[in-house]
């Protein structure tokens, strides 16, 4: 990347003493479309040997559907996958009914996520043309400008209930650890009932799970509990909220636990990919003209874009998926595969020119 970025400096370095030279004899437009979306961009030569092009390309939104697996409780390294997988849902179905009549309608064990692609960019490019007697060839280098966020999954609209009802769930467990009421009002307070709070503290908590994690994983720093944990025959406090939960260094995850994501704050689920917004381009391209006065042509350029590796794709949790996960699942895996092979950008563009003098 760094050789490629510094042979790209020196060719367009090698052009720019030139550019004070310019000698605006004629500018053309020029309508793009291909692998980095739509666009345009305005060409001027420099002399008889370089062209310089100015513009702009935005690739269409694009959307995929994906779904993600609500979970319940932790893995039991002595069952099977299916047996894990029977006995969740067995748990998910015996509180769903309680929250079906809290919210007055079913949840859904299944949480639909939409893919979104983006990718707009300024582009800032030199045409050399190599042949005296052929102007037909030339090649190209310059960079592209552009969102540093290239894709992104949120959870839809219509899966708020569920993912309320994920973290409803979870802070009424909580309440039920430290024997704590859900809700006190004017000295009055409701506690759940017996039987459903043994329950909840049984089942564990319930979450999202899009992959294991691939190595192990250490606190970054001391995480406290943000809860009371009572022991729930003796009533004793085991913990109290505030204390040190994982000391900074502390393993929280071994490589193969299910990696259990729960919604942010405002009961989402996000997870975006990441690359470089300045991304050096290399590339050649071939021009004919269409009209006999030459005025208008067409042209195909090909390339690539080179954005420092694939994106960097996290969840709002910050977990790196590629770096942390494994056992992907789904259509989530497929996408993630794409984008982590995708080390530069291809680069095919069709262009219509049409001289404006």
């Amino acid at each position: 990347m760094k050789r490629v970025l510094h042979i790209i400096t020196i060719f367009v370095a090698s052009c720019t003493t030139s550019f004070a030279q310019i000698q605006l004899n004629h500018l053309d437009l020029s309508v793009t479309g291909g692998t980095t979306g739509l666009g345009f961009d305005l060409a001027a030569p420099i002399n008889d040997k370089f062209r310089v092009r100015i513009g702009a390309s935005f690739l269409p939104t694009h959307q995929k559907h994906m779904a993600f697996g609500i979970e319940v409780g932790d893995i039991d390294p002595t069952l099977t996958p299916e047996q894990n997988a029977q006995l969740s849902a067995e748990k998910f179905q015996k509180i769903a009914s309680t929250f079906g009549g809290i919210a007055g309608e079913t949840i859904d064990k299944d949480v639909d996520i939409l893919g979104e692609r983006s990718f707009n960019n300024f582009k800032l490019l030199v045409d050399y043309y190599p042949f005296k007697d052929n102007k037909h060839w030339h090649l190209t280098a310059g960079f592209y400008w552009g969102n540093s966020t290239v894709a992104k999954a949120y959870n839809t609209a219509s899966c708020m209930t569920e993912l309320m009802a994920v973290t409803m769930y979870n802070n009424m467990r909580k309440s039920a650890i430290a024997e704590e009421p859900l809700v006190t009002y004017n000295n009055l307070s409701v506690y759940l009932p017996y039987t459903f709070s043994s329950d909840i503290i049984e089942y564990g908590d319930m979450s999202v799970v899009i992959g294991n994690y691939s190595h192990d994983i250490y606190a970054k720093e001391d995480i406290l509990w943000d809860y009371n944990v009572l022991d729930p025959i003796t009533g004793e406090v085991l913990h109290n909220e505030g204390d040190v939960r994982y000391a900074k260094g502390d393993l929280i995850h071994k490589a193969g636990d299910p990696y259990q994501m729960v919604p942010d704050e405002d009961n989402m689920i996000k997870i975006t990919a990441k690359a470089n917004s300045f991304r050096p381009f290399i590339g050649m391209g071939y021009e004919t003209a269409l009209t006999k006065d030459k005025r208008t042509s067409i042209s195909v350029n090909a390339g690539m874009l080179f954005w420092g590796g694939s994106p960097e794709i996290t969840t709002h949790e910050g977990i790196n998926v590629k770096k942390d996960l494994m056992d992907l699942k789904g259509k989530f895996a497929d996408n993630v595969n794409s984008l982590s092979h995708l080390h530069v950008y291809p680069v095919i563009n069709f262009r219509i020119t049409r001289r404006l003098f």
